[in-house]
């Protein structure tokens, strides 16, 4: 199972003691940001003040290498080492491909609002401390690990942020795990997964109605050109591959096996 580490530019951004909740989850800029830090007990948090006047709204940033992954993978989690406070309710969302963090460069403050709508994990609602919590990517997260070199995630709160829900008055709502300026790897935030399998040849029907006459003729060699013969009788469906078209083929006696550059058999 490969393990891709987050780059050293993960970041735990803040806004803090805003006026409204919008004030706090829709800021432009975070107020502070965090790139250099071993651990937090608040890597994530959404609370708010008993008066109601004060809103804080944290998220955690990182950002992964898939380039060398060209194939769907089979599965992935996300590995989070827990750290001291473990009031989950979080998700791990897409973060959009324009923020500046990716997994050469450092987060930006700016890349605050550049989370997306997009979950890549259900809620989590149970979190350990001084152990990995490996939450399971879902199916979207394992088709943009395939189809993007930048794998861009966000850690934020589940109720309140990801659904902009206004949290009640006087909660509070934390969740803090190392990040990857603790000493050694050993308690890194990283993605683990199982490699897929390249898929074979698939024929389209919807190509071959020109392709294959009604003869059995083939009038061209190339992947989808082939479907049409599946769905004949099977006794009366002879292949020739591996020369151009038009090739006709007629009967059920004679079947053909062509190669190119090769003498006759007699």
């Amino acid at each position: 199972m490969p393990d891709i580490y987050a780059h050293s530019g993960d970041a735990a951004m803040r806004m803090d003691n805003e006026t409204t909740w919008a004030g706090a989850r829709d800021a432009a800029t975070a107020e502070t940001i965090n790139t250099a830090i071993a651990k937090l007990n608040s890597s994530v948090k959404a609370a708010v003040n008993a008066g109601g006047d004060q809103y804080d709204c944290y998220r955690y940033f990182a950002a992964f290498d898939t380039s060398g992954i060209t194939v769907k993978p089979e599965s992935a989690t996300l590995k989070l080492y827990g750290f001291t406070y473990t009031d989950a309710q979080i998700v791990v969302i897409k973060v959009n491909s324009g923020a500046t963090g990716d997994s050469s460069t450092d987060y930006v403050a700016a890349d605050f609002n550049q989370t997306s709508s997009t979950a890549y994990s259900s809620e989590i609602t149970s979190w350990t401390s001084e152990a990995y919590n490996e939450i399971t990517l879902n199916d979207t997260a394992l088709t943009d690990m395939a189809s993007l070199d930048e794998f861009k995630i966000a850690v934020i709160d589940h109720d309140y942020d990801f659904n902009n829900q206004t949290p009640p008055n006087g909660s509070t709502r934390r969740t803090g795990w190392y990040h990857v300026d603790e000493a050694g790897t050993s308690k890194d935030p990283l993605v683990s997964y199982v490699a897929g399998s390249a898929s074979g040849l698939t024929y389209s029907q919807s190509e071959a109605a020109d392709l294959v006459g009604d003869d059995y003729t083939i009038n061209s060699f190339k992947s989808g050109s082939l479907s049409n013969q599946y769905d004949r009788d099977p006794e009366q469906v002879p292949f020739s591959l591996g020369v151009r078209g038009p090739r006709h083929l007629r009967g059920r006696t004679t079947s053909y096996t062509v190669t190119l550059g090769g003498k006759e058999k007699k």
